[in-house]
């Protein structure tokens, strides 16, 4: 609403703003054009998969897709690259289900080459079933064996767990500007770069000391960490140029050899340990298709983090129609497009999809319990 109203003050345009509720329909017709249009049969699809789950117990699982003839390998995948070809809410998912889906699939878009995800167990089952290759998601990848390397490490609990204790003390004191960055439960050796980041800073700051006496009094114990901490910038500095290249260029020959170049420089225990994992990933992955492949999920992540976000100020909405917003994302929005989407949807259509594929909302349950009171 806000961008509208800055067009009509930048243009002179006496319109009115339109509502939420229109805005939120005109999300709902292109979301469910976009799932809904016809795709191309062709036998060189590749599916990327994951799912997501709210308040509740229903979870959805989202196929994206894109044509092996349209992967360029230059950058990694925008919204506009993909396509969703599947949004499924359920209760209850296993790896049969997951199997129909994807055969279901098969016999709208043709042949199916790979699919690309993490290994959750039921997604990992059902690819397996279907009969499709399997390429591990790079990130998830890392973060398992980063989750091996450190989760039984004393040191690495310990430095977790002063840290944690530090930041419960620091939230509101008069030295916050020091505070660490939170760690998260979930995906925590997704992110072991900030923690260490912050380590590698504050280390630096004592040494050379710039701290507050009463900084210095609260983080000193940092120091019995510091070899701790050089590991870990290693192992990090290296993932992140890893990563670059393989989700920029595809797995390969050629990037692997990229990477193994960037991993002689791992000295340290555990990141020659890092190292020997990622070698075994490549082989892995190699072994089961021998050319260039896509190895990264990162576009679906971003898509459900994007769907989250429009959910932020009210996450007791579990999941509703609003997950057409994730087809919605891949929308090119050319004029046509956009104008087929709002004439041939209705308001009708969009009810019809709802009841068939969300049925009662846990907003609706929770409003018709407490009408009770």
């Amino acid at each position: 609403m806000k961008s509208f109203l800055i067009v009509c003050l930048t243009f002179n345009l006496s319109k009115k703003s339109p509502s939420h509720t229109t805005i939120l329909n005109w999300i709902h017709k292109i979301g469910y054009h976009e799932l809904n249009k016809k795709k191309e049969k062709a036998d060189d699809w590749i599916i990327i998969i994951d799912d997501s789950i709210q308040i509740g117990q229903e979870k959805v699982m989202v196929i994206l897709g894109i044509r092996e003839k349209n992967l360029k390998f230059e950058k990694p995948l925008n919204f506009q690259d993909v396509v969703v070809l599947r949004e499924i809410v359920k209760n209850k998912w296993s790896g049969e289900i997951v199997c129909s889906e994807i055969e279901k699939l098969k016999e709208e878009i043709g042949g199916i080459k790979y699919a690309v995800g993490d290994y959750g167990s039921y997604i990992k089952k059902g690819i397996n079933l279907s009969g499709l290759k399997h390429i591990h998601d790079i990130t998830h990848s890392i973060a398992i064996f980063l989750q091996q390397i450190y989760e039984k490490c004393d040191e690495y609990k310990g430095f977790c767990k002063k840290t944690i204790n530090l930041r419960v003390k620091l939230q509101q004191s008069d030295i916050a500007e020091i505070i660490p960055p939170q760690q998260r439960t979930k995906s925590r050796y997704l992110n072991l770069k900030p923690l260490s980041d912050w380590g590698s800073k504050i280390v630096n700051l004592l040494d050379k000391n710039k701290l507050s006496k009463k900084m210095s009094d609260k983080t000193k114990y940092i120091k019995s960490y510091k070899s701790l901490i050089l590991e870990m910038n290693e192992i990090n500095l290296c993932i992140s140029k890893v990563e670059k290249i393989l989700k920029y260029e595809g797995l390969d020959k050629t990037s692997i050899e990229k990477c193994n170049k960037i991993m002689e420089k791992l000295k340290s225990e555990k990141g020659l340990i890092f190292k020997e994992k990622m070698t075994e990933y490549f082989k892995e992955m190699q072994n089961l298709i021998p050319g260039k492949v896509l190895c990264c999920s990162d576009i679906i992540e971003s898509a459900f983090g994007k769907y989250k976000n429009y959910i932020s100020n009210n996450k007791m909405l579990g999941i509703t129609n609003l997950i057409l917003c994730i087809a919605a994302f891949t929308s090119k929005l050319e004029e046509n497009d956009v104008i087929e989407a709002f004439e041939k949807t209705t308001i009708g259509d969009i009810k019809k999809w709802t009841e068939e594929n969300i049925g009662e909302t846990l907003l609706r349950k929770r409003i018709e319990l407490f009408a009770l009171c």
